[in-house]
């Protein structure tokens, strides 16, 4: 059922990003935002959520920790790939690039000891709750900057993220789970040979 809903989210989105004009002055190059925008927003709650995770969910905090690494990895290629096309090349000083950076080191570090000590993992969470927004609100002081603070659009450029944020909800609790039945197995499978 999920799957054909993903399938269905996607497609619609793809025809929308598709058929829509481009924007005046990034192209079509812009469309990468109806990904890369649900992507950012999904990175960034899930990490400050991490706290919560081990209080709530802590049979899936390993799995939901992946997940939010592979999601910082896809924000911050997806970062690359827009400056690259928007402006020919790769500043990797640029505020927002150094910003995705930090989310992935951290995303990573937080899978990183889920695997090693799972304590330590829920005590690193609650940085999140000071490194994010110390670091997003530096990228909002630097005067440097090649991300747009705005970009005004007309009301239509906004419709496919009807579709592409359910989407990038959706996907991300699909690869959660996915990830949290692999990872269930591999211990199970682990746990009955050191027990034989």
């Amino acid at each position: 059922m999920r799957s054909k809903v993903l399938v269905t989210l996607f497609g619609i989105t793809l025809a929308l990003v598709v058929f829509l004009p481009s924007e005046h002055r990034l192209g079509d190059v812009y469309k990468l935002i109806y990904f890369h925008v649900p992507i950012s927003i999904v990175t960034i709650s899930t990490i400050l959520l991490f706290p919560l995770f081990h209080a709530r969910f802590a049979n899936r905090v390993m799995a939901l920790s992946v997940a939010t690494t592979v999601y910082a990895l896809i924000h911050l290629i997806l970062s690359a790939v827009f400056m690259y096309a928007a402006w020919g090349g790769v500043i990797f000083s640029e505020p927002k690039f150094v910003f995705s950076s930090v989310l992935l080191i951290f995303a990573l570090s937080h899978t990183l000891l889920c695997f090693v000590d799972r304590k330590l993992a829920k005590y690193y969470s609650f940085l999140s709750l000071i490194v994010v927004p110390y670091f997003y609100m530096q990228t909002a002081l630097v005067s440097f900057q090649l991300h747009p603070r705005g970009v005004e659009m007309p009301a239509i450029l906004y419709l496919p993220y009807l579709f592409s944020a359910p989407m990038i909800v959706l996907l991300y609790v699909e690869i959660s789970e996915r990830l949290k039945a692999m990872l269930t197995a591999f211990y199970i499978n682990e746990n009955s040979q050191h027990s034989t």
